[in-house]
C-alpha cells in the first residue's frame, strides 16, 4: 500500500514497533483526518451525520487519513469533512471509540474503555 501523507508514514512505522504509540497520537492530533458522513455538511445546518461501525460491543466512528482510503465505505457515507485529529478527538461522544482507514492495513483503533491514551491530548 503507498502511503500519501506524514500521517500514514508515522502509522505504518508504529504498526512496525519503530514508533511509540505517544509519537504516533502527537502526529495523529496535528494532522488532517476525512470523516466519513452519511450526510452533507452545510454550515450552520444540521449536523453531519458520520458513519458508525460497531466492533464487539463498542460503537465507533470511521475516519480516514486521507479521502482516497474511502473506497467502498463511500457507498453508505458519500460525503467527507475534513478535521485536524484533534478536532476529531474532541468531538467523540463519550464512551465512543474510533477507527482510522477501516479494512486496511493501515487501520488504528482506539477504544473508548480501558486506559486510551488518545484521550489524554485532550
Amino acid at each position: 500500500m503507498d502511503l500519501v501523507n506524514q500521517l500514514e508514514v508515522v502509522l505504518s512505522h508504529a504498526r512496525c514497533g519503530s514508533l511509540t504509540m505517544e509519537d504516533l497520537l502527537k502526529e495523529f492530533a496535528d494532522s488532517e483526518l476525512f470523516v466519513a458522513s452519511r450526510t452533507e455538511f452545510i454550515e450552520g445546518g444540521p449536523p453531519f451525520r458520520p458513519l458508525l461501525l460497531g466492533k464487539e460491543q463498542d460503537t465507533m466512528m470511521v475516519c480516514f487519513t486521507d479521502k482516497s482510503r474511502i473506497g467502498d465505505f463511500a457507498t453508505v457515507a458519500p460525503h467527507a469533512i475534513a478535521m485536524k485529529g484533534i478536532d476529531v478527538l474532541r468531538a467523540l461522544p463519550q464512551g465512543m471509540g474510533l477507527v482510522i482507514n477501516p479494512g486496511t492495513t493501515l487501520n488504528l483503533e482506539l477504544f473508548p474503555e480501558g486506559p486510551c491514551p488518545a484521550y489524554a491530548l485532550l
